[in-house]
Parts: C-alpha cells; sequence; structure tokens
C-alpha cells in the first residue's frame, strides 16, 4: 500500500515536459523506479500500474502522469486547470481500486 500511495504521490507531483506517448512504458517506469527514494517501487509495479492508469484516464490526464513518473516534477496545478477538475479525482480514485485488484 505505500507503493501505492508513493506512485499516486509521484504522479500528483509532475509537470509535462514533452509528450506522454513518445515514450514507452518501460522509459518511463524505469524512471520511476530509479527516482523512488524508498526503493519500494519495482519494474513490475509500475507497469501494471502504467497498464491501469492506460486503461482507466482520460487521454489528458494520462499524459500528465505518464509525463510526471519520467520528470518528476510537480503537475498539481496542470491537474486542476484541466476541464471538469472532478473528473481527476474521480478517475485517479477508479486507478487505484483498479491498482488494488490487479496489481498489488
Amino acid at each position: 500500500m505505500t507503493t501505492l500511495k508513493h506512485m499516486i504521490c509521484a504522479a500528483v507531483l509532475a509537470i509535462p515536459q514533452f509528450a506522454w506517448a513518445e515514450r514507452p512504458p518501460e522509459a518511463v517506469c524505469q524512471k520511476m523506479v530509479e527516482g523512488d527514494p524508498s526503493g519500494q517501487i519495482t519494474m513490475e509495479e509500475c507497469l501494471c500500474t502504467h497498464n491501469v492508469a492506460d486503461t482507466v484516464l482520460d487521454d489528458d490526464i494520462k499524459a500528465l502522469l505518464f509525463e510526471s513518473w519520467y520528470t518528476g516534477e510537480n503537475v498539481t496545478d496542470q491537474l486542476k486547470a484541466l476541464p471538469q477538475p472532478k473528473r481527476v479525482q474521480k478517475q485517479f480514485k477508479t486507478m487505484e481500486r483498479t491498482m488494488k485488484k490487479n496489481c498489488l
């Protein structure tokens, strides 16, 4: 559960610099694993989480999320500025539930 919280926090705390579609999941997760100060995130967990996010999130949200995992920068303001900000919270909750079922 701690790993899940770390990944969600990292997702919310980043800013996009490049288009998310340009990076394969393995590259994004490699950065995520290398940048985890706790050392608890595994490549397998990250790839599972990436797959869940790719499935349940809208394109604009997942673009911010995936780039945040890669850069480690804060995207909180960008997420709040997206149209219909409540959908962001709803989709992250759906993502968390799906990750609990499939990734942990």
